[in-house]
Formats: structure tokens, sequence, C-alpha cells
């Protein structure tokens, strides 16, 4: 699967709870967006993008992650989000 930045590789947390999963499918959903740009793909990229947040705050929260970790996650996704 090609992901939409190497910047942070979901296998890279598989140890953690939740975040590779939700990491994997952002990015999967991210790249469907842009590659056929519908209103559908990007309620369904915005809904997941909600769903990530709150795994990084909740591992960050629990301390399986650090707050610098969360903060960079969060920049990174929203950046994908907006970039358009």
């Amino acid at each position: 699967m090609i992901f939409a930045s190497n910047k942070y590789n979901p296998t890279d947390f598989s140890h953690i709870l939740g975040l590779s999963d939700d990491l994997t499918v952002f990015y999967t959903l991210y790249n469907e967006y842009r590659s056929d740009k519908t209103q559908r793909k990007r309620f369904a990229l915005e809904k997941q993008g909600e769903d990530l947040f709150f795994t990084i705050k909740h591992r960050a929260l629990e301390g399986s992650i650090t707050g610098t970790t969360a903060y960079e996650l969060r920049e990174h996704m929203e950046e994908l989000l907006y970039a358009d």
C-alpha cells in the first residue's frame, strides 16, 4: 500500500492500541480522496480524521505516546486534511 506520507508509518505504532489501525485507515481514505475528490470520500476522510484525533489524544493521556509525538501526529494529520 502506498501511503500519503512516509513521515509516520503505521507499522511503527503497531505496539500501541488502535493507533496503527486508525492511521492505516486514515492514509487509505486520504489516498482514495486524492484520487477521486467526491464529497462522500471527503466526509469519510474527515470522520476518520476525528477518530484518529481522539485515538492520538487517548494514547497520549495514557502515556503510550509522548505529548510531542501526539502533537506532531495531529499536525501531520491536519496538514493532510486541509492541504486543499
